[in-house]
């Protein structure tokens, strides 16, 4: 066998082995979503022409020019940025580590994933929140109707995939129900991978007045906070309305079909392959 044609099957060889060592990586077990190296942003807006508006209906310009005064001030002190300004703002999270199935009691199973949190309030400036921290996440075919509420203690921003929605509507809705305070209050419907939950007005209108603001607001509409996850189980979406207006809201930054490393692999050694067969062809004829 000449040189060049051990060159060939040598590259063609280790073309393989790469390619199996990626697609046997261990996989996340199947009702997680996310694996090791993935990361996740998301990015809020402030609609300042619907909150300004919104605040005016509510107090009177006057009052309403006091009370945003005073909120620019304080966002100012925090923050450093003037408010209505979230360019570059936002929230990071890498996943470090998803565990295989353990058990966490009987008939009740999970994963464990380990995450990195960051904040930003400016143009790529992260901040980490936490530090390759262990949350868990239920397996939701383990879960029933007493244990539902598990599934949503600890990191709200990855689900399961194939959570139960309308079985934590069920335990949400009971929970407010048991709640003297909240019931009749605050209600909770399920929007396919998600929750519209809403603050009625006699709630809002009785929390503004226990706040001893030193001006009326009149009568006050519902207030409704919208929140959904996608099939992956990632947050994808939440929004606060007032008045059938979006004030804010904060979103899942899309990110572009990536080929998977495996393939990069694939495509750049069959591009190789490729040019040097050609090459080679080529330079025989030539002899």
């Amino acid at each position: 066998m000449k040189n060049k044609e051990k060159i060939f099957i040598g590259l063609f060889s280790c073309l393989i082995i790469l390619s199996l060592v990626n697609t046997t990586s261990a996989a996340s077990p199947s009702f997680i979503g996310v694996a090791i190296g993935d990361s996740y942003t998301w990015v809020p807006t402030v609609n300042m022409a619907n909150v300004n508006a919104t605040g005016i209906a509510l107090v009177g310009q006057e009052n309403w020019t006091i009370a945003y005064n005073m909120l620019s001030e304080l966002y100012k002190n925090t923050t450093g940025m003037e408010l209505g300004y979230f360019a570059g703002t936002g929230l990071k999270l890498d996943v470090n580590n998803v565990s295989d199935v353990i058990t966490v009691a009987p008939g009740i199973f999970a994963s464990t994933i380990n995450i990195d949190l960051y904040y930003s309030v400016g143009l790529n400036n992260w901040t980490m929140l936490l530090n390759n921290t262990m949350f868990g996440i239920y397996d939701p075919n383990s879960l029933n109707e007493t244990t539902i509420m598990s599934g949503f203690s600890e990191i709200p921003l990855i689900m399961a995939k194939g959570f139960n929605y309308t079985m934590m509507t069920n335990a949400f809705s009971d929970l407010i129900a048991s709640t003297p305070a909240l019931n009749g209050n605050i209600t909770v419907q399920t929007q396919g991978r998600g929750f519209k939950i809403t603050y009625l007005s006699t709630y809002l209108e009785y929390a503004f007045n226990m706040s001893g603001a030193p001006f009326d607001i009149g009568t006050l509409g519902d207030l409704v906070f919208n929140v959904r996850w996608n099939s992956n189980g990632i947050f994808e979406y939440g929004s606060v309305e007032y008045g059938g207006l979006t004030i804010a809201s904060i979103q899942l930054v899309p990110i572009n079909a990536l080929i998977p490393g495996y393939e990069i692999f694939t495509v750049l050694g069959i591009s190789m392959i490729t040019i040097l067969s050609i090459v080679y062809i080529k330079r025989k004829k030539n002899i």
